[in-house]
């Protein structure tokens, strides 16, 4: 059967798929080798040599021990299971510029979706608010990797306000064995405990990245004019002057991102900070290299 896609959606889904593909070719432009090591052989035994067996294989040093011909035996790694996790919740939704933090993390997500799916890895997706929205099960192949960018480009509509914990909580049983976990998230929950499961993400044996989504004007507060600034998640709106409050609106922000770095890292994940005006390529290439 047919699937047709309605015309926003299909505009959504051809905006991204361009942007992910974009984001890995000028990501394998710039560099010379592959990031990531993808399946490779790990030593399992030795074993008796037998005729046919490849003579590269043979171990010479336990030759020399025992005067027998033995192979060192090996066998492949299993695929690598990634987990991406998408922030959905409304404040997700604002952008100084064209590209909204949103579509900026779903961007990112795609992109890193393409390069596990090119090297036969599996792939899940969840989106989240104040609980988790959208749940793929992790496959691979080309038409799972087409699901995946389809619920990426329109993912469930949300009136929920962001809520880390409980989310984290329960991306903790979707994410199943170990594998990469990737939250893509503007972190504005403020509650003291927000990040407390990226800990037990990690507890599982996971490689966790947090990738925290800000838009420049979040950082930076640039307006020269009074304002009014309308809450995304229920707060109440605010009507200020920028010049009057820039220098402790900073401090403040400043202080937000360290505190969520340092809740990260001692969770022993890693962090990113990936601002919406940074080339999504230079945070991928951050993302894929070892930490």
């Amino acid at each position: 059967m047919t699937h047709v896609l309605e015309p926003e959606l299909a505009v959504r889904l051809a905006g991204l798929t361009l942007r992910a593909k974009r984001t890995v070719d000028g990501l394998l432009a710039g560099m010379h080798r592959s990031p990531h090591r993808g399946a490779s052989a790990i030593f399992k035994e030795h074993r008796a040599y037998r005729p046919g067996d490849d003579p590269r294989l043979i171990d010479w040093r336990a030759y020399a021990r025992s005067d027998r011909y033995t192979i060192k035996h090996f066998e492949h790694e299993t695929q690598l299971r990634g987990t991406l996790a998408l922030d959905i919740s409304p404040s997700m939704h604002w952008g100084s510029g064209e590209v909204s933090k949103i579509d900026y993390a779903a961007t990112l997500l795609a992109a890193l979706a393409y390069v596990l799916t090119r090297q036969g890895d599996a792939v899940s997706l969840i989106t989240f608010d104040e609980s988790i929205r959208d749940r793929l099960p992790a496959r691979s192949g080309p038409a799972h990797l087409d699901y995946l960018m389809r619920l990426l480009a329109q993912p469930s509509p949300t009136t929920g306000v962001t809520a880390l914990h409980a989310s984290l909580d329960e991306l903790i049983e979707h994410a199943g064995r170990m594998g990469l976990v990737v939250i893509a998230s503007d972190l504005l929950d403020l509650t003291g405990d927000a990040l407390e499961p990226v800990a037990r993400i990690q507890a599982k044996g996971h490689q966790t990245v947090v990738l925290h989504v800000l838009d420049p004007a979040e950082l930076e507060l640039p307006y020269e004019h009074p304002m009014r600034f309308e809450g995304l998640e229920g707060e109440p709106h605010v009507e200020v002057d920028p010049h009057g409050i820039r220098r402790r609106y900073r401090d403040a922000l400043d202080e937000f991102v360290a505190s969520c770095q340092r809740r990260v890292v001692a969770a022993g994940a890693r962090y990113l900070l990936a601002r919406t005006d940074t080339p999504p390529e230079h945070i991928l290439l951050q993302l894929l290299r070892a930490g």
